[in-house]
């Protein structure tokens, strides 16, 4: 129960703060944004920009409705956040930039700073006999190569002296090399041995001098004792180099070569980072823990390391790769997709769905990878990503950028590698508006269906990509880009005037069309030459306005220009059997505007001509529609109207609702010129009396069916109107003189 109350809490402070931002917003607009005479467009909901009234009242969560002036519009993205200077100093807000980076897959663990044991020396007498004078007299005591360590008093010394004098005075060569090396394997320095030599009388006394230098790390010897070669003197340890022994996971054992680099980080020393390497790895697994040990050598000669020091260690491949970074806090993670807020560069704020790779496991740590959904520069949020986060409308934005099996996201782009063993290919593509991405480089999962031998790097490829249940990106299709979008088949019946093919076609199952009789464009056909009453095979392309065209036609007997280019279906198996049905998959929906000529209520049918259906790139036509199961002949009137058109899983279309038209708005104005690559008119306008609008001179874009070419220029005339949903108006058509 108090976890409740908690969880409560949290949703109402969460609820207030983003409450203050909009109603900052709507205090500041009010106060800023509306100068005098500035105009009222519409009335929004604080907590909802996609509830509009056009005057004020109250929203559904009970708030005021705020006014929304001239220049203040949205962008009409549901997704995108707009925030003020003042919002985002209040929040917080800092980004960071998307960059490329070495990356590798590393492995992290702890260790603890031993003493290299090969830098370490153990001091033994050879012979028996009493320490006179002690050089050395604590552990910790630095000795450099050279030092003497103790003086020593050994019988058998003495007498090995006394015999290398004798020798020496009668000048017998061969005694003189025999004494000699006896005093050396006595354990007596060389420069000792010449020291005697010179003397007049046998030596009682030598010394011992160090090894090496380092540092005294156990020490046995003490002045007088009596010292045997079975007992260690002392020992000695340099700290020039150290070892750092780590366990690492058995899970991560098959990754460990002796290729890959160390470095470690200590406590007491933040900021300094040790390089180091593999010096050993052990053959035998801990039992126990399941962990496998590992020697590590580092340098020391600062001397900064010192044995027992615990590090974090991170193992390194000596092969890195480049990959498109962010910093860690900047991706959001829920049960089922990653994002991250990117910044535009119009200043505002919009989710985006990302893949990551690794994780903290490369360079100075605290980045994540990107895999896909970011390209080098992009600007993200990475601090108070949340806030922007729960204030943008993220179901549209995210739904919109999650393709599916039925909608799957197409792209094209060029193949820059592929791994068939990991069945991955790597493709520099176009922009894909469906997961709005820009252009870029991405890495891409393959499905176990594709074939690969029609694949070549560097040549231009489609493809189409879906979302799985993990929330990561695969490839569902990929295909040597030939320029031909789809092949149908069909009957040519007709030649129009203005150079269509009037065909009969079967079902295009690469485009969800159904069978049907339509007026098709054409592009680099010689029209006289189509056969007209025989079977066919045209080829599809679609043109820049996203609707498609013929640039081919072949009798339909003739298939090898589709085989050279597509493998052979497959063979068609026995039928199995009858099972239960499956679940109807959901219908497709698209609207555009266009007219019903004629309603049948017998048959059910509508007659009804309409623009292009960009959705599946059909162009605009006239033809009959089978209605919906639940839409009511009835509630359908004939004229101008908005219509949803449904596309079902068999490829049927069919009328899955109508929207009348409102009758346009008319004014008079004057058209001062046109613009017809973007299909827009810049009038100047008298007033609009059902809207409220003032007369003014704009930019209006041009419907579908008008013909922009025949637009009359500079003179007085009634120009007519259509309003959007989105408030916006559509030139919709001219006539001469005054209303």
């Amino acid at each position: 129960m108090r976890g409740r109350y908690l969880a409560l809490a949290a949703l109402v402070a969460a609820a207030a703060f983003i409450g203050g931002i909009a109603l900052e917003r709507f205090q500041t607009g009010a106060n800023d944004g509306a100068s005098p005479g500035q105009k009222i467009l519409y009335w929004v909901a604080p907590m909802d920009p996609n509830f509009r009234r056009d005057g004020p009242g109250k929203s559904p969560m009970g708030m005021d409705l705020i006014p929304v002036y001239e220049g203040q519009e949205s962008g009409g993205d549901p997704a995108a956040v707009e925030l003020s200077g003042a919002e985002i100093n209040a929040i917080g807000v800092r980004t960071a930039v998307a960059r490329m980076e070495q990356v590798a897959r590393s492995i992290e663990t702890v260790g603890f700073v031993r003493y290299n044991e090969h830098l370490t020396s153990h001091i033994h007498t050879r012979v028996e006999g009493w320490i006179e004078r002690l050089g050395v007299r604590a552990i910790g005591d630095r000795v450099a190569k050279g030092d003497v360590l103790f003086t020593m008093y050994a019988p058998e010394v003495t007498v090995a002296s006394s015999e290398l004098l004798r020798a020496i005075r009668g000048n017998d060569t061969r005694e003189i090399g025999i004494t000699r090396k006896k005093l050396r394997n006595f354990g007596v320095p060389e420069s000792e041995i010449d020291r005697m030599a010179t003397l007049d009388a046998p030596a009682d006394r030598f010394d011992i001098l160090a090894p090496r230098g380092g540092v005294v790390t156990a020490l046995e010897a003490a002045d007088g004792m009596f010292l045997k070669p079975d007992v260690r003197a002392m020992t000695i340890s340099d700290l020039s180099q150290v070892w750092l022994l780590v366990d690492v996971f058995e899970r991560d054992i098959g990754r460990l070569s002796s290729r890959k680099t160390a470095t470690a980080l200590f406590e007491h020393l933040p900021g300094k980072v040790f390089q180091g390497t593999i010096d050993y790895i052990y053959p035998e697994l801990d039992r126990t823990t399941r962990t496998l040990p590992i020697r590590l050598s580092f340098d020391n000669a600062e001397g900064l390391l010192r044995p027992n020091m615990y590090g974090q260690v991170k193992l390194v491949p000596e092969n890195t790769r480049e990959a498109l970074t962010v910093p860690m806090e900047s991706v959001i993670r829920t049960g089922r997709a990653e994002r991250v807020i990117l910044r535009l560069a119009d200043g505002t704020f919009k989710p985006r769905l990302v893949t990551t790779g690794l994780n903290d496991s490369f360079g100075g740590g605290g980045r994540t990878e990107i895999v896909q959904g970011l390209a080098p520069g992009d600007e993200v949020v990475a601090s108070a990503q949340f806030l922007i986060d729960s204030e943008s409308a993220l179901n549209a934005g995210l739904l919109r950028m999650a393709p599916t099996k039925e909608e799957p996201a197409m792209g094209k782009g060029a193949l820059v590698s592929l791994d068939g063993a990991r069945r991955i290919a790597e493709i520099a593509h176009e922009a894909i508006p469906a997961l709005d991405w820009p252009a870029m480089t991405t890495r891409f999962a393959l499905t176990a269906d594709i074939a690969l031998d029609r694949l070549e790097t560097g040549k231009t490829v489609k493809f189409s990509a879906m979302r799985g249940a993990d929330g990561l990106l695969a490839l569902h299709e990929l295909r040597p880009d030939d320029g031909v979008d789809a092949v149908g088949t069909g009957i040519v019946e007709a030649i129009t005037g203005d150079g269509k093919l009037s065909l009969s076609h079967d079902p295009i199952p690469e485009l969800g069309w159904p069978a049907m009789q339509m007026d098709m464009p054409v592009r680099g056909v010689e029209t006289a030459a189509v056969p007209l009453g025989q079977p066919v095979r045209f080829d599809l392309v679609k043109d820049d306005g996203g609707t498609f065209v013929i640039t081919a036609v072949r009798p339909a007997a003739s298939k090898q220009a589709d085989q050279d280019k597509r493998k052979d279906e497959p063979a068609k198996m026995d039928s199995p059997a009858p099972g239960p049905e499956p679940e109807a998959e959901p219908m497709r929906l698209t609207r555009t505007d266009g007219t019903i000529n004629a309603i049948d209520t017998a048959n059910r049918t509508a007659n009804i001509s309409h623009g292009p259906l960009k959705e599946i790139g059909m162009p605009g036509m006239t033809m009959d529609f089978p209605l919906a199961g639940d839409l009511s002949a009835e509630s359908l009137v004939t004229g101008p109207a908005q219509v949803v058109i449904g596309l079902g899983p068999d490829g049927k279309m069919v009328l899955a609702g109508a929207t009348p038209a409102k009758p346009p708005m008319k004014a008079v104005g004057t058209i001062n010129s046109v613009d017809p690559q973007a299909r827009t008119a810049n009038i100047t306008h008298g007033p609009l009396a059902d809207i409220g609008m003032p007369g003014m001179t704009m930019d209006f874009p041009v419907a579908d069916g008008v013909d922009i070419d025949a637009l009359p220029l500079n003179a007085e005339i009634e120009i007519h109107l259509q309003q959007n949903p989105d408030f916006s108006l559509t030139l919709t058509g001219v006539s001469e003189g005054r209303s």
